[in-house]
Parts: C-alpha cells; structure tokens; sequence
C-alpha cells in the first residue's frame, strides 16, 4: 500500500469504530492468577488478575497508537491546517497540564499508567484527548457521524442483553470472586455504576432519535435499542445514572414539548413500554427498585431539611462524607495537584475510616464526582480548561437546541441526540467518576457533538 495513495478517512472511521463499540465488549473469563505492576525502576508489585480494565485500555493505546499514526500520515500528505478554535485550543490546554502534573507528581509511576484496575494515568489521557481529536476534527462527513453512531447502538445492544441474561443468573463468563454475589448487573463493564453511565449516554442517543422517526422501520429500530437500554439501566439500579438521564429527558420535555404534543402516540407508546419494562422487573425483585428510587428523594428531602451533618453525610453511599474531606485537597497543590490517578495517595482515609463502625478499612481511589477528581489529581487549570471544553460543547448544543425548535432538520436532530448524551453523562459525573470501560466512548461523543455541528454550519 502507498503511503500516499492510502484512504486515511476510512482507516480512521474504522479505528474509531473499534475504539468505541467493540473495546467495551472486551470481558475475559477470570482466572486465579498474578500480575505485575510497575512501581519505580525494575520495582514491581503483584497484584490480582485483571479481567475487565486492562484489557480494554491496552487496546484502548494500541489503536490510539495507531490513530495518531494514521492522522500524523493524513496530515503530512493533505498539508490541511487544523483551525484553533476555543475547543482545540482549551483540550492542548488541558493536555499539558496533565502532562505537568504527572512529571512533578511525587506518585510518577501512578500517575502514568493509573492506579491498578482503574488505569487513568497520563497515558490514559492522551488517549482520551486522541480520540476527542479524531472524532471532533478528523470525521468531516454527516454520514460518518451516522456509522459510527449505528454500531454504538448495535454494541450497546449486545451490551445490555448480556447485561439482562447476567441479571437473571445466566452468566457463562467466569466471575471474579468479589463479584460473584452481585445481584446488579454490569454486562462486560465491570462494575454496575459504570455500566450505568454508559447505557445513560446510549439511551439518550437512541431516545432522541427515536422521538424524531419517521419512517415506521427507524421507530422500531430506535423504539428497540431504548428499551433494551432502558432495561439494562434499570437492572444496574444505579441512581446517579438515572438522575442523569432524568435531567436530560427533563430538557427534552421542556424544549420540545410543542412537538411532543402534537407526537402524542408515539410518545406515551415509549412511555408505557418503560413502565412495563420497570413493573416486570421491580416486581420480580420485590419492589426493591422502587425502593431504590423512593431513596433518592429521602435523600433530597434529607439534603434539603437535616440538621444532622451525620444524616447528610451518609447520602448516596456515603458520597458526601468523601466529598467533605475532598473539597480541602484541591488548594493542596491547585496548579498542578498530585498526579494522575493518585486520590488514594492524597485522600485522608484515617478519617474517614474513623466515621465507619465497621473493622474494615476502605480505601478511596476516587472523588465520586469527576470534576472534583480532576480538581485534586491534575490541578484546577486542567480542570477549568476540562470545564471550558464542556462549556463549548453545551453552547454548541444549546444553540442546536434552539434550532431543531424553529426547524426539523437531520442534521440538528443528530446534534441534539450527541448533546442529550452529553448532558446526561456529565450530571451523571457529579456522582460518579470515570472509567476505562466508559470514558472513552464519552470522550469520542464529545468530539461527534463538535463534528456535526462543523458539518451543520
């Protein structure tokens, strides 16, 4: 193949593709084994066999490897400039600090390859920022946006019926012990709250393009994929996901609901296929997720009127007791904080541990909320330059907003789909914290909603 001749367009899409549909499908079976962690110099530690993350984000750098191949080849023979913009500029911004932040962290190994089993070191990040890149700058065609968006929906899919039959206690891959006795489900993502976070910005999407169908074949293809992927959300019985995507739809409501009125069937169609969907499965679990639900206004209620700072700290699993002791450690070191993925280095577990009754001793390897996470590993400049990025995104997205109201257009629609997945997933990361399994699938939607908003202007 000529280096010159090649179709670099193509190799990208492709690479984009596996990156973000088929690496959260990677799930091997557990075997009792060791595996060695680099801690300095020819120093390792052993530590437990890792199923889930490492697999994922080891593909996640190769393919990123080769995407930043392939876009330095494209670039060098189309001699196209990248024009700054507040996004490229603010992601570069964003980069170097983490970069800073890592070469200065008293935790340098941790910081650049992650804590075991959650791996969001500054190679994790440059990965990440790879993937915005390509997708926001390198994907110029409507069509494309399209393809990658159609297998996100059929991995998201096979995601969620997995996720289904492992709720009903058919699980034909080997568990790891810890998570052996989940009732929740979590599919081929690890953990019940990330897959949460990653249904929530899937069904949005689908949500979305399904409300705006047409032609009867794509209301039943999107009326599919949204109550699979409402099924699958509510068997991970994870409330932050479920606020995120409550807010979204809130949006939605608000800003269409001219539209919405006048869509009358299709509408209480979906809605009472999830009502369905929530009564089978809250009925053969006695009740439990509408206890779950009914939780979370307590705890609003609690939040709202408790005097009791005990009462309040206990809200959302113990999430603000985290958040107490983590507000101090962002003027710590605010330029440049402790390093990549190292709050468990900084985090004062002695006191927290000392408000558990419990003899066992936790330990907290992240914030609970993404952008305090950022604020105390990378430092407030990357965070700001973090926020500004999102900034752009939700101004881009408000402004499509406002156009698919005055205007029923492809093009917008698919924007505001990539901007309801975006809104749900970052009030989600107020509560939750990001992952290998699910970031980069957020990262490369952040980059789509630049992508068609370029192809709309």
């Amino acid at each position: 193949m000529k280096l010159k001749g090649a179709n670099y367009d193509k190799i990208i899409i492709y690479i984009l593709i596996t990156i973000i549909a088929v690496t959260p499908l990677i799930y091997f079976p557990y075997v009792e084994k060791g595996d060695l962690y680099p801690t300095g110099d020819n120093s390792f530690q052993l530590i437990r066999y890792d199923n889930i993350y490492k697999p994922k984000i080891y593909t996640i750098y190769y393919l990123s490897l080769l995407l930043a191949v392939i876009i330095l080849l494209k670039q060098y023979f189309d001699k196209k400039e990248l024009k700054t913009d507040l996004t490229n500029i603010s992601i570069f911004m964003f980069l170097f600090f983490t970069m800073l932040s890592t070469f200065f962290s008293d935790y340098y190994y941790q910081s650049l390859y992650g804590r075991p089993f959650r791996w969001e070191g500054l190679i994790t990040y440059i990965s990440y920022v790879l993937i915005f890149i390509t997708a926001g700058y390198f994907i110029n065609n409507f069509q494309k946006v399209k393809k990658i968006l159609r297998c996100l929906f059929i991995s998201g899919s096979i995601i969620s019926i997995y996720g289904l039959i492992q709720f009903y206690g058919f699980d034909f891959i080997k568990r790891d012990p810890l998570r052996v006795n989940w009732s929740r489900s979590f599919s081929t993502l690890g953990n019940p709250n990330f897959a949460a976070s990653y249904i929530a910005i899937v069904l949005s999407l689908s949500l979305v393009l399904y409300v705006f169908s047409k032609k009867r074949k794509n209301l039943y293809k999107y009326g599919f994929y949204s109550s699979i992927f409402f099924a699958f959300l509510i068997t991970t019985s994870t409330r932050s996901a479920l606020v995120g995507f409550f807010v979204s739809t809130v949006v939605f409501i608000f800003t269409f609901h001219k539209y919405l009125r006048k869509n009358f069937k299709k509408i209480i169609t979906i809605i009472l296929i999830f009502i369905l969907i929530f009564g089978i499965i809250d009925f053969g679990q006695r009740m439990y997720y509408s206890r779950r639900v009914l939780s979370l206004f307590m705890d609003i209620q609690t939040l709202a009127i408790s005097d009791d700072d005990t009462e309040v700290e206990k809200i959302g699993s113990n999430r603000f007791v985290i958040y107490k002791y983590s507000f101090p450690l962002l003027v710590k070191n605010p330029v440049l904080g402790s390093g990549p993925d190292t709050f468990d280095k900084v985090f004062p577990h002695d006191k927290y541990n000392a408000l558990s009754d419990s003899s066992v001793k936790r330990t907290v390897d992240k914030a609970h909320n993404e952008y305090l996470q950022i604020g105390v590993t990378l430092g407030l400049p990357a965070l700001f330059f973090y926020l500004l990025i999102l900034f752009d995104i939700y101004k881009k997205g408000i402004n499509s907003l406002k156009q698919l109201k005055r205007k029923i257009n492809e093009i917008e629609i698919y924007h505001t789909a990539l901007f309801m997945a975006v809104l749900s997933y970052t009030v989600t990361a107020l509560f939750n914290i990001s992952v290998v399994p699910v970031a980069p699938v957020f990262w490369a939607i952040l980059g789509l909603n630049i992508a068609v908003s370029k192809v709309g202007d």
